[in-house]
């Protein structure tokens, strides 16, 4: 009878630890896989607030700016924000105007975009202002229901359908002319936030500074400001909100809302340095030189979305 030569012990340790590593590889993919899934949620609901509130938005268009008799008070900030700002010329991009009821409010109706002072206007809806003075609780529960996203429908306890509202996702309007004698013609971007608190707008959350924007280059640095000194992170979004007025540092008009997302910070001797996803484009003067201007950080977007321009005729 002949023997059958076992396994030594160093063999069943190595089978164990080469079975172990395979163990770990695979269940590091449901962590990652929950992450993708969570991001993939997080992208859909913001697609879907950004679509509901173009619809919106493109309604109320025709029936409170290009049909009214008297357009929504934003149509006028367009040409000038304020009676100490130059209007446009005809031939000139408009102001950019954000259009936040859910901001204006909880910052006590503050008529500018930034924690500190900008030139960029901040608007509230009329059918919302209209109900301020006489009742503000409405007022606030008209913003949020008009610029958060329907989560469903419910049914109470007698079958009748109720709206659902989730709170988590939110957003705002930025429109611009793109030539001011165009008065129907404008731009249209919306801006979604994940997670942005009803009649909460803490210090920090839209973060100012004067920096320098050089086109055609990724990456704008903030002088003697640091990385732990920002509020924002990887992923989220910067905002170019220059604002010159002809003749301003020496060059034509420059009017700008321009959006760009954060790809990386890092720091420099000289301070924090933010690297975007796409290369600062060129400025409204169509002068491609380095210029001195205004940069939001705004906390909590979760996207970005530019929509095909608002017009006078709504089925454009």
């Amino acid at each position: 009878m002949s023997l059958r030569k076992g396994l030594s012990l160093v063999e069943v340790l190595t089978a164990i630890f080469i079975t172990g590593l395979g163990i770990i590889s695979i269940l590091t993919l449901f962590p990652l896989g929950a992450m993708r899934m969570a991001q993939a949620f997080r992208d859909e609901r913001s697609a879907l607030a950004a679509y509901n509130a173009e619809q919106f938005f493109r309604s109320y268009w025709k029936k409170h700016v290009v049909e009214a008799a008297i357009p929504d008070p934003f149509f006028d900030a367009l040409n000038q924000p304020a009676s100490g700002m130059p209007p446009c010329l005809p031939h000139e991009p408009s102001y950019p105007v954000v259009i936040d009821p859910m901001g204006y409010l909880a910052r006590g109706r503050q008529n500018w975009v930034g924690d500190s002072l900008t030139l960029i206007p901040r608007r509230n809806l009329q059918v919302v202002d209209q109900v301020v003075d006489t009742n503000l609780t409405a007022a606030l529960s008209l913003s949020l229901s008009l610029c958060s996203l329907r989560d469903g429908i419910t049914a109470d306890d007698n079958g009748n359908p109720t709206p659902e509202r989730e709170f988590r996702y939110n957003f705002l309007w930025v429109v611009q002319r793109p030539r001011n004698a165009d008065r129907f013609h404008a731009n249209l971007t919306i801006v979604v936030f994940d997670r942005r608190a009803h009649m909460y707008a803490p210090l920090g959350s839209e973060q100012v500074f004067t920096v320098l924007f050089e086109p055609r280059k990724s990456h704008v640095e903030i002088p003697r400001v640091f990385r732990n000194q920002l509020e924002v992170r990887a992923g989220d979004w910067a905002l170019d909100g220059t604002i010159h007025a002809p003749g301003g540092n020496g060059r034509p008009g420059i009017r700008h809302a321009r959006f760009y997302r954060i790809a990386a910070i890092t720091d420099t001797p000289a301070g924090a340095r933010l690297a975007l996803e796409t290369p600062i484009s060129i400025p409204s003067d169509n002068i491609i030189a380095p210029y001195q201007g205004t940069l939001v950080l705004l906390r909590g977007v979760s996207g970005v979305f530019v929509r095909s321009p608002l017009t006078a005729n709504p089925n454009e």
